[in-house]
């Protein structure tokens, strides 16, 4: 139980955060926090102590979720008759001028990050190229393809969310389908169903062309929009909001007619409303346990996007328990395409993994800004960065010894494994609690986090930045992908798990 002093510090810290995101909160819902760290600020001033901070932050998970709620990202302002207003040439390079200084305001590595000559390059680029008379669909297809050039997958313009979303709300149907890249193609990563006429279209059906455009110029068009810190995530990441980045890039929406191949068969085959289509995948939901062949359990971890209140972290407990009730030995955790969300949903399953107090950073900084320095400034002043201690203050305690699990663990990663994602397959690896095996993470190790939203002042395009920057717990500083311990190939055929086959194999030979 808490002593008075640490329950009167929670209460003073869950009165600074109510304060500090209560005016954002109205307008940009589902914001958590994907690294919550006790603050402890290298300074003297007394007010600047251990309290517990949440700083905004939209989960990667939520933007590749359903579009429930999306639309409350949209600025107040930004109605549909906004979205048909033009600007002036003076009004659109303020908003370029305004992206550049807010991104160097919020993010803390930016300058690592990016390359200072090329992107000041690009950035004089598309302002050559601005001219009067743009409405928001012209500015954004130039200034859009920015992103790559942050070279961070929490750092881009959002493709016109308000387009697609009024849109939508008038019968105009975007592109609602889940879809994944494999060998620079792509394919539906589930199997739907139509309703009424029983239509099926098959997990690993290969998606040739839409509207007549094949999806091989697609890729590479909307790659000039990716975001993320290579070429690689760039490419996988235009699948995380393809809806919106077909109706942003080609204003596609309400008909989409496509070119499949199954099995060296070619079908064609309209969609004009995809609420029609149903996959049984998406009824497992998210996370699931299952028991494989030989006594394997398998846990599988979609995302790590969850609220304290969601059945989660029950799950978890549950899951642990089912496995040792069974006197299970081995378990496979799949965060393949997890792109993240919370650090603790993560923390709560290595907690059953571990026998001693481990962090899941060597260090941590955060940049201040105006949005996130704390009631009356009590972290800092803006542009101030400072280290947290997620080392001492931070730890993830073990479950008692009845409830952990001491068999030999698994872990599946691809190049969608993705910030909270990513931190919790390094807490795994680092301290060697897990043997990794897939596919390097197309993001970096060291990973960027807490996005913070913004407008830009005259088009109200939403802006996402990051404001906080983790390295691993090892302490390796290097800008590169996570490297698993078993690095394997996809198979060409997506209906086969080479990457879980291999892993069963190599629990066989234990």
């Amino acid at each position: 139980m808490p002593d008075q002093t640490d329950k009167a510090k929670i209460i003073l810290s869950n009165l600074i955060n109510k304060d500090l995101l209560k005016d954002k909160a109205e307008q940009i819902p589902n914001q958590t926090n994907n690294f919550k760290t006790l603050n402890r600020m290298k300074h003297s001033n007394a007010i600047k102590k251990t309290f517990r901070i949440t700083t905004l932050f939209i989960s990667m998970a939520v933007l590749n979720g359903c579009s429930s709620g999306i639309e409350s990202w949209i600025h107040e302002d930004v109605d549909e008759e906004f979205t048909n207003q033009i600007f002036s040439e003076r009004a659109l390079k303020e908003d370029l001028d305004f992206l550049h200084k807010q991104m160097l305001a919020i993010n803390p590595v930016f300058d690592k990050k990016t390359d200072k000559q090329e992107i000041k390059s690009q950035f004089e680029s598309i302002r050559s190229q601005i001219k009067d008379n743009m409405d928001r669909k012209d500015f954004f297809r130039l200034i859009g393809k920015i992103n790559p050039y942050f070279k961070d997958g929490h750092s881009f313009i959002f493709p016109l969310l308000a387009e697609g979303t009024y849109g939508e709300d008038k019968g105009q149907h975007l592109f609602r389908f889940s879809v994944s890249v494999n060998n620079q193609s792509l394919y539906f990563n589930k199997t739907y169903r139509h309703n009424t006429n029983g239509e099926t279209i098959k997990k690993g059906s290969k998606i040739l062309s839409i509207n007549d455009r094949s999806t091989k110029s697609i890729l590479n068009e909307l790659s000039e929009y990716g975001h993320g810190e290579t070429a690689n995530l760039r490419m996988h990441m235009s699948t995380l909001l393809f809806r919106y980045w077909l109706g942003a890039v080609y204003d596609w929406k309400g008909e989409f007619t496509l070119l499949l191949e199954f099995e060296d068969e070619k079908t064609n085959i309209v969609i004009t409303n995809p609420d029609n289509w149903e996959s049984e995948e998406d009824k497992k939901g998210e996370y699931w346990l299952d028991i494989l062949q030989n006594q394997i359990a398998y846990l599988r971890l979609g995302t790590f996007d969850v609220d304290e209140d969601s059945d989660y972290y029950d799950f978890i407990e549950e899951s642990f328990a089912e496995i040792n009730r069974k006197n299970l030995a081995k378990l496979i955790i799949d965060v393949r395409g997890n792109t993240g969300g919370q650090s603790d949903a993560g923390a709560e399953v290595i907690k059953f993994l571990t026998d001693k107090s481990i962090n899941q950073a060597s260090s941590a900084i955060e940049k201040l800004n105006e949005e996130n320095n704390g009631l009356f400034g009590y972290k800092g002043e803006p542009g101030e960065i400072i280290e947290l201690d997620v080392i001492d203050d931070e730890l993830i305690e073990p479950a008692e010894a009845s409830k952990r699990f001491n068999g030999k663990t698994i872990l599946l990663i691809d190049e969608m494994t993705y910030s909270a994602g990513i931190v919790f397959a390094t807490t795994l690896q680092d301290h060697k609690l897990a043997k990794l095996i897939g596919q390097p993470t197309g993001g970096h190790a060291n990973q960027t986090g807490n996005m913070t939203p913004f407008y830009l002042p005259n088009t109200k395009l939403l802006v996402l930045a990051p404001s906080l920057y983790i390295t691993r717990p090892s302490g390796d500083q290097s800008n590169s992908p996570l490297q698993p311990d078993v690095i394997l190939t996809k198979s060409q055929d997506l209906t086969i798990d080479r990457t879980l086959e291999v892993s069963l194999g190599l629990f066989s030979v234990d």
